[in-house]
């Protein structure tokens, strides 16, 4: 999916990871990621929002958590992060990556919610008064106070399957009711996901904004002081002018911290693509190479690799998915290749939900590329 354009606007990660590779630096089933680039992205997505006066948290589930590009992430600008769920939470609060937005998507169960309070987010999101009286309850056993959004919702709006939830927007009124006469919580704002989607190469605000937008009214005629009103999705330097016209206060950028969104991957944006997936060639069956694989991700639209020992000299073939019943332990390419010959692939993933390594890499502008280590894609250095 973002093979043309990873090649085209970043050939030198190219050539440095397949260098790293063939020294032995890096194992197979690696995603690399370009840390200084990475970087890079970052600054010019804080810049576009500190211009707008917007506040970015950054998601890092599609970079496994990485805390060597976290810490660039935040050199950059976006000093907070969103955590998908309880267990990045707190692997980047011990990494000590401050927490900006935790519960959503994933809401915090009841096990976990102290030690994350005890992190210290800005906001927590509940998708029902449950969920809030029990951070009502911890927030005052710690003796803090919490600061909450409300996920709100019409039956309307897009949820993708396995993600629904949340308040009904005409219910809005008793919620809030119920959630502020809990002790040690305090509504701040609305959140909701996606708010804006790349549909046809083109960025489209989905109705879940506007439920925001009259969310965000009625808590204001209630007297709620409204101090966020949080749009994840699809942030990024082009759609942060569209966050502020529709009135959002927060975006949440992750895929465009590698400029790996879908519409990175139809022009040319001011984030560069910035990670890649390499591996090599296992073994050949029926006029096919299969290579070692562990970090294919369904939804990735995968379909091309660069196959040689450097970017200017390897052959560009097609890649042959696995069904999706089966366990990716091979990728299949069209052709045969010699045993051992490294192999780059540039598809959307989703790291922390795959079985890869995840190898930061420093230094590359400049000629000196560095291997920051090895991690798993849970954030935990292995290597």
């Amino acid at each position: 999916m973002f093979l043309a354009q990873l090649c085209t606007r970043n050939g030198a990660f190219v050539d440095s990871a397949l260098q790293l590779y063939r020294s032995g630096q890096i194992p197979p089933n690696s995603y690399a990621l370009d840390v200084d680039q990475i970087g890079r992205n970052a600054a010019a997505m804080a810049a576009a929002a500190k211009e707008r006066n917007l506040s970015l948290y950054f998601m890092t589930k599609q970079i496994g958590r990485n805390p060597v590009a976290c810490r660039a992430i935040a050199e950059a600008g976006i000093r907070k992060a969103v955590a998908v769920d309880p267990a990045e939470a707190l692997m980047l609060a011990d990494n000590g990556v401050e927490l900006g937005h935790v519960g959503h998507l994933v809401q915090i169960p009841g096990y976990y919610m102290e030690p994350i309070l005890r992190k210290r987010p800005e906001v927590v999101t509940v998708f029902s008064v449950a969920a809030a009286e029990t951070v009502s309850r911890v927030a005052a056993a710690l003796g803090q106070t919490q600061d909450l959004l409300l996920r709100v919702i019409r039956r309307t709006d897009s949820m993708y399957n396995a993600q629904e939830g949340g308040l009904l927007l005409d219910e809005l009124e008793s919620t809030v009711q119920a959630i502020s006469a809990l002790p040690n919580v305090r509504i701040v704002g609305v959140t909701s996901f996606p708010c804006i989607i790349v549909q046809d190469g083109v960025l489209t605000e989905t109705p879940n904004l506007t439920t925001l937008q009259l969310a965000a009214e009625r808590l204001r005629a209630m007297g709620v002081d409204v101090q966020q009103i949080n749009a994840p999705s699809a942030t990024c330097v082009a759609s942060i002018p569209m966050l502020q016209a529709a009135g959002a206060t927060h975006g949440e950028p992750g895929h465009s911290l590698t400029g790996t969104t879908p519409l990175h991957a139809v022009s040319e944006q001011p984030e560069v693509p910035s990670y890649l997936y390499i591996t090599e060639v296992s073994h050949t069956y029926d006029g096919c190479s299969y290579v070692y694989g562990g970090g294919y991700y369904a939804r990735g639209y995968l379909q091309q690799a660069l196959v040689g020992n450097s970017a200017d000299k390897a052959q560009r073939v097609d890649v042959i998915p696995p069904n999706a019943e089966s366990i990716d332990y091979y990728l299949r390419l069209v052709g045969t290749f010699p045993v051992g010959t490294p192999v780059v692939m540039a598809f959307r993933t989703q790291m922390f939900v795959t079985r890869a390594n995840v190898v930061p890499v420093t230094g590359i502008a400049e000629g000196r590329s560095e291997v920051a280590g090895i991690y798993s894609v849970e954030g935990k250095r292995i290597g």
